[in-house]
């Protein structure tokens, strides 16, 4: 990302840097006047042809603080009468320059001079860019001899580099660190001490990564949201150092389900308990009231000898018969109808 790169030199306060360890990082470039001139598809072209330059010289043609910046300037143009036609003949200077994209400075740089004639200026400009030879040897050295520029100013500047990324490191800016220690080639001697602190950052990074995780899983929980939270989980990196707090996480959300569910199954056996004891309570209950019920109406039935004579001798006594005459019920006689 050029974006990043920039921020990167900006934080660094670089001069002109850009090799990386698998040699220089050259983008293409290509002047606003020169792309205006040449038009859409004659641009393309032209940037086609730079790339090849730079991957043919052992490059990689990518985003970094160093552009092979390529310009067409006419110098001179005009026309031909063969005597069937009239053929337009154009002459430009083609430049190709190695500058930093941070300062905009060039410091290094080759021409050539290309001539083609059409019938129109467009199609002078587009054999012009045929023409070009990505082969041609001064490419070649004007790359070399700008890789050796760099590679000086690495061994000059990498100690200082490495002070200002360990200052990244303790600030936790990982993207940037990891950036800028990107950008240094494998051949300093700090190349050792380099690798160690890819891999620290890594490491760091993937640490931030799992807790930023976790607790993005404690709220989806917090939510109820509990199969969002495994789906989550089950995105970190398992290389991560800290990856123990994710299996410690879904540990404890195992443990809290398997609880939940135990106290679940033990209120749900509760309940059946009391109903079960509420039935058996009723049950006690009826008969109870049964066995009242049939000692009274038995009382009622039976009644001995004397009982019966003071009945029916005695006109002061409540009669057990009604005024239909009639024995009384035995709620008649509970209740006192």
């Amino acid at each position: 990302m050029k974006w990043l790169y920039k921020l990167v030199l900006a934080v660094l306060f670089f001069a002109p840097i850009g090799a990386s360890a698998q040699g220089i990082d050259l983008s293409v470039e290509i002047e606003e006047n020169t792309a205006e001139l040449l038009g859409e598809n004659t641009t393309l072209a032209l940037k086609n042809k730079v790339d090849k330059i730079i991957t043919r010289n052992g490059m990689v043609a990518a985003e970094g603080f160093f552009a092979l910046v390529p310009s067409i300037v006419i110098v001179d143009e005009g026309t031909v009468d063969t005597g069937m036609t009239k053929m337009l003949v154009v002459s430009a200077d083609f430049t190709l320059s190695v500058a930093n994209t941070m300062s905009n400075t060039i410091f290094n740089s080759q021409i050539v001079r290309l001539r083609a004639n059409g019938r129109d200026r467009q199609s002078c400009l587009r054999a012009m860019v045929n023409q070009i030879n990505i082969a041609d040897v001064r490419y070649a050295k004007l790359i070399k001899d700008s890789q050796e520029i760099i590679n000086d100013f690495y061994t000059n500047k990498v100690p200082m580099l490495i002070a200002k990324i360990e200052t990244m490191i303790v600030q936790e800016k990982f993207d940037e660190a990891m950036a800028a220690l990107s950008m240094i080639p494998d051949n300093v001697s700090e190349g050792p001490k380099v690798e160690k602190m890819k891999i620290d950052i890594y490491n760091r990074m993937l640490c931030n990564e799992i807790k930023h995780i976790v607790a993005e899983a404690e709220l989806l929980v917090r939510q109820g949201k509990i199969n969002d939270a495994l789906s989550l989980c089950r995105t970190a990196n398992i290389l991560s150092p800290n990856y123990s707090e994710i299996t410690a996480f879904m540990k404890r959300l195992d443990d809290q389900a398997a609880q939940a569910e135990a106290e679940a199954r033990e209120a749900e056996a509760r309940k059946l308990d009391a109903e079960k004891v509420k039935e058996k309570t009723l049950q006690e209950a009826n008969v109870a009231g049964d066995q009242i019920k049939q000692e009274i109406v038995n009382k009622l039935n039976t009644k001995s000898p004397e009982e019966s004579l003071a009945a029916n001798s005695s006109t002061t006594k409540k009669s057990t018969v009604n005024k239909f005459g009639k024995k009384k019920s035995l709620g008649q006689i509970l209740f006192g109808l």
